[in-house]
C-alpha cells in the first residue's frame, strides 16, 4: 500500500479505536491522519505527473508547500481560476469532482489545524467520520480526473500557484 492509503485507513483506526467513549487524542490524531492522507495522494500523483524518476520524483514531493497548496484549491473549489489560465482552460467550467476534492484539501486542512491546536475545541466522532469520509470521496474524485486537462492543472497550480501568481 502506499504512504496515502495508509494514512486513511489510520485515519478510519483510530476514529473507531474506542467504541464507547473516544478519546479526544485518538479523534484529533484522526482528523490529522485524513487530512495528511489527501495531502500525500496529491503530492504523489502531481510528483509522478511532473517527472517519471522515481528518486526526482522523491525530491519534487518535498518542493510542495502545505500554504500554497491550499490558495490553489481556494481558487480551485471556488469554480473560477485567474484570467491568466483561460488560454489553458479554454474558459472550461472546473468539473464538481476537482472542486470537491480542491474543497476537501482546504476543509481537512482547517479542520487538522483545529485538531492539532484549539484544545478548547473537542471532536465527536461522527464529525471526524464525516471528514474521513470526505477524504476518500477526494480520493475517489482524483481518480476521474486526474488525466484530464483540468486535473492535471490542478496537480501543477498545487506546486507552482504563487510564482505563476507574479506572472503577468
Amino acid at each position: 500500500m502506499t504512504l496515502h492509503a495508509d494514512l486513511l485507513a489510520q485515519a478510519k483506526h483510530l476514529a473507531r479505536r474506542e467504541p464507547q467513549r473516544p478519546k479526544q487524542a485518538s479523534l484529533r490524531r484522526a482528523v490529522s491522519a485524513a487530512y495528511y492522507a489527501l495531502f500525500h495522494m496529491l503530492v504523489h500523483d502531481a510528483s509522478r505527473r511532473l517527472v517519471r524518476d522515481a528518486s526526482v520524483q522523491s525530491l519534487l514531493g518535498r518542493a510542495f508547500l502545505h500554504t500554497e497548496m491550499n490558495k490553489a484549491s481556494k481558487s480551485f473549489a471556488g469554480g473560477s481560476l485567474p484570467q491568466r489560465f483561460d488560454v489553458i482552460t479554454g474558459g472550461q467550467a472546473i468539473p464538481n469532482s476537482l472542486r470537491n476534492v480542491a474543497q476537501t484539501f482546504v476543509d481537512l486542512q482547517q479542520a487538522r489545524h483545529e485538531a492539532d491546536y484549539n484544545l478548547a475545541k473537542s471532536f465527536l466522532r461522527a464529525d471526524v467520520e464525516a471528514l474521513i469520509d470526505q477524504a476518500e470521496q477526494a480520493f475517489q474524485d482524483c481518480q476521474t480526473v486526474r488525466s484530464t486537462d483540468l486535473g492535471r492543472l490542478y496537480s501543477v497550480c498545487l506546486l507552482l500557484w504563487e510564482r505563476w501568481d507574479k506572472v503577468k
